[in-house]
């Protein structure tokens, strides 16, 4: 069952908009979905919309939605505390 997309806060979709900028080979942790936690090392390529919803595109071709994004980089994602990554190595 596809989840609504919930809005992202501005202040994160920032911080996405300078990493494309830089365009880094960086950690990406985010729900696919069906809600399989994902690791990824990719480099963020641009931030799209498409259907009113965003979504982080990354070099390889994958397509991201911004409101399925748990982490990248050292960059919690918002509604994620440092408590959520106690265990991640």
């Amino acid at each position: 069952m596809e989840q609504a997309y919930k809005q992202v806060d501005r202040d994160f979709v920032a911080v996405l908009a300078d990493l494309v900028a830089k365009q880094p080979f960086i950690r990406i942790q985010y729900y696919s979905e069906i809600r399989e936690f994902i690791n990824v090392t990719a480099v963020p390529k641009e931030l799209i919309e498409k259907n009113g919803e965003e979504y982080l595109r990354l070099a390889t071709g994958e397509e991201i939605r911004l409101d399925r994004l748990v982490r990248i980089g050292d960059h919690r994602a918002p509604g994620y505390s440092e408590d959520y990554f106690k265990c991640d190595l």
